[in-house]
């Protein structure tokens, strides 16, 4: 099965006054760079962002939202849209992901349409493996409105799997989480 990864680096950036999270350092690189880098050997990375021009440089295809103004949904949708196949899709503000944990996901995706992990009995869809199977419920609740990325995962085959580790789930958010995670 051929790996592919998506990172979501289109939001609006609000709570970090504007400014792209993919573009915040952490032990000299940008945190695109360590995302890029950990996964440098999946058969298709993409970044999904309505500010392609950014993303120039990293000789990585960027699609922009197919759907603009939905949040997270949108660059699901528009990530397993555009990969037409599986993908592991994930936040461009979380510095300390890890293939290794990762991989295992791939073993129950034939028998799921998402592969979710758990941390402190939370779901993390915004570090998940998602089956391109799980894109018809996403298009359904897009069609009716519902933007939440848990409301098309109740309708699909997900298996949750509970991840004990406190850095891998880390994303930043706020300058006051920036600077804790720089102190």
């Amino acid at each position: 099965m051929k790996k592919n990864i998506a990172l979501l680096a289109g939001g609006k950036n609000s709570r970090m006054g504007g400014f792209t999270k993919s573009f915040l350092k952490f032990k000299n690189e940008y945190f695109l760079q360590r995302v890029l880098k950990e996964f440098n050997d999946f058969h298709k990375i993409v970044i999904i962002s309505n500010e392609k021009k950014l993303y120039k440089e990293y000789q990585v295809e960027t699609f922009e939202d197919l759907i603009k103004d939905i949040g997270p949904l949108g660059g699901i949708y528009t990530a397993l849209s555009s990969i037409n196949d599986s993908c592991f899709i994930v936040a461009c503000d979380m510095p300390f992901l890890n293939q290794e944990k990762i991989l295992n996901f791939y073993n129950d995706l034939d028998h799921y349409d998402a592969v979710i992990p758990v941390y402190k009995n939370r779901p993390q869809p915004l570090c998940a493996l998602y089956n391109i199977s799980v894109l018809k419920y996403i298009k359904e609740a897009i069609d009716n409105d519902d933007f939440k990325i848990m409301i098309p995962l109740k309708k699909a085959r997900v298996k949750f799997v509970e991840i004990d580790d406190d850095k891998l789930f880390i994303n930043i958010n706020t300058p006051e989480e920036y600077r804790a995670l720089t102190l």
